[in-house]
């Protein structure tokens, strides 16, 4: 069993999740429960989830509702094109619906041993005609020897290609430092 908790007690943001996992690291399934808010006052969203890996494909499926808004069910899939001890490539894909619209889309993820990514995905909203594009990359910029210390730099582009923002573009950027104690 796996559990996992975190909040942020300035803006009351919290989640908490809760499963198992049968298998090994190539192959295995896991299912669970988890909760979650965006907010002080937020509504909390409340769910299950499941999931089946091998060797860098999987199947994944989650169900979560907010009380008063309805639910979310999303289905999802990776499929493992190149793995070497280098790096990996992986092919995504999912399907979203709720109540009042679907959501899919797709994508490339690169992930070297360096601990560097790069990924590019295209999301398609049907109902308001909406398809996006983004492109997001984080390069680890250094390491310590003991590997607790890590300064990683990231950057990311979203356009809109169609729908309500069609033209649009945003870009954003950070540089993040971490130290495990």
């Amino acid at each position: 069993m796996d559990c996992q908790a975190s909040g942020n007690p300035k803006t009351g943001e919290a989640s908490a999740r809760c499963g198992v996992t049968v298998g090994n690291e190539i192959t295995n399934a896991k299912a669970g429960v988890f909760a979650s808010t965006p907010g002080l006052g937020g509504p909390v969203t409340k769910g299950v989830y499941g999931a089946i890996n091998s060797n860098g494909h999987g199947l994944s499926l989650q169900h979560g509702h907010v009380e008063h808004f309805g639910g979310t069910t999303t289905a999802a899939a990776q499929i493992n094109l190149h793995q070497n001890p280098n790096s990996s490539l992986n092919a995504t894909g999912f399907h979203s619906h709720n109540r009042s619209h679907d959501q899919f889309g797709g994508g490339l993820n690169l992930h070297s041993s360096a601990g560097h990514q790069a990924t590019m995905g295209v999301t398609r909203v049907p109902k308001f005609d909406m398809t996006t594009v983004q492109a997001q990359g984080t390069a680890n910029l250094y390491t310590s020897p003991s590997g607790n210390a890590n300064l990683n730099a990231s950057g990311n582009a979203t356009h809109h290609v169609s729908g309500p923002f069609r033209g649009k573009t945003d870009y954003g950027g950070g540089v993040n430092f971490r130290y495990n104690f």
